[in-house]
């Protein structure tokens, strides 16, 4: 006959050291017991490097990477109302009652646990997962939200509505969209970064950024992929930004296309100056590929001034058929 271990019982400094020596997956399930196991919980030391969530159909994925390199895998109903969890790790699966707390409650009893701050990342990646939104305008902060091509224009629109406040950059492809006018809407919010893909690069009929879309753009790191824009419009984007009359809180334009860019059409009027390739400097770049800002290292390319007294770095690299055009603003 096996007897009842009265675990919350223990002093306080004993039942701490019995919480330090507990799997992660046995604290979060102890944490979803009560209000006192959450704060105790807490005081285990445990320690998210990164958490990331994958939104589909009615489901969130929760993906918890560990300081000593384990990972948890949950499984959460999006529909708020749900009396289970599924677990997974260590290639073994398990099913857990919520006892009554809503998905927004579970998850950030993980996020307390963990002890982060932020969700790394949200992927959306089908269209039906809008009652996952205000679960998800519950979190304090996500630091991207990535949008699929699978996602349509309504939903991408509902889904920044309600998550642009909570998250400061944005990686989606431009597919999608039919309705310029929502797409423009999406480049006029205030984020860290704006990330536009284009899945059928060579698709005639996908349209061409303007320089007015440019020009609203909001974002202080823009980059481009595949998205078409024309050299001429580039031009004169430029040529406003030197009159001070364009984005004033760029600091980084990313542009990669299929297409020829034409250095003199790119360059005309702008009087740059070509610096030599001993020329190293250091800026700080924006690149959820890879997460989170980084450092980079620009070599030689062409300066320019803005009225003000700024400096700024085009540099264009054409390699395997691909062009890269980037504008480093030095603040």
């Amino acid at each position: 006959m096996t007897t009842l271990f009265p675990l919350l019982r223990l002093p306080r400094l004993a039942l701490i050291s019995v919480l330090q020596q507990m799997e992660p997956i046995d604290l979060i399930a102890f944490s979803l017991l009560s209000n006192r196991a959450r704060l105790l919980s807490k005081t285990s030391c445990l320690t998210a490097t990164s958490i990331n969530i994958v939104a589909k159909n009615h489901t969130l994925d929760i993906d918890i990477v560990l300081r000593d390199g384990k990972t948890l895998f949950l499984l959460l109903c999006a529909e708020n109302h749900t009396d289970f969890m599924g677990v997974l790790v260590d290639n073994k699966t398990a099913v857990w009652r919520t006892l009554g707390l809503s998905t927004a409650e579970c998850i950030h009893r993980i996020l307390d646990v963990a002890n982060c701050e932020s969700i790394q990342e949200v992927q959306f990646s089908v269209t039906e997962s809008f009652d996952a939104l205000p679960i998800l305008a519950t979190l304090p902060n996500i630091e991207q939200i990535y949008i699929s091509r699978d996602c349509n224009e309504v939903f991408v629109h509902k889904m920044l509505e309600m998550l642009s406040k909570v998250t400061s950059n944005i990686d989606m492809y431009q597919d999608g969209f039919e309705n310029l006018e929502q797409f423009q809407k999406v480049l006029m919010l205030n984020m860290n970064s704006i990330t536009i893909n284009v899945m059928t690069a060579r698709d005639p009929t996908r349209f061409r950024l303007s320089l007015d879309d440019l020009l609203i753009c909001n974002a202080v790191h823009l980059h481009l992929h595949d998205t078409m824009v024309d050299v001429k419009t580039l031009n004169r984007f430029f040529k406003l930004w030197k009159i001070n009359k364009s984005s004033p809180r760029l600091e980084h334009l990313k542009f990669m296309t299929l297409e020829e860019v034409s250095t003199d059409v790119l360059l005309k009027g702008l009087n740059a100056i070509k610096m030599p390739q001993t020329t190293t400097r250091t800026f700080r770049i924006s690149d959820y590929t890879n997460a989170r800002c980084k450092e980079k290292v620009v070599t030689g390319g062409l300066d320019v001034t803005r009225s003000d007294g700024t400096r700024a770095t085009l540099k264009v690299e054409a390699l395997a058929g691909t062009t890269t055009v980037e504008f480093y603003v030095w603040m």
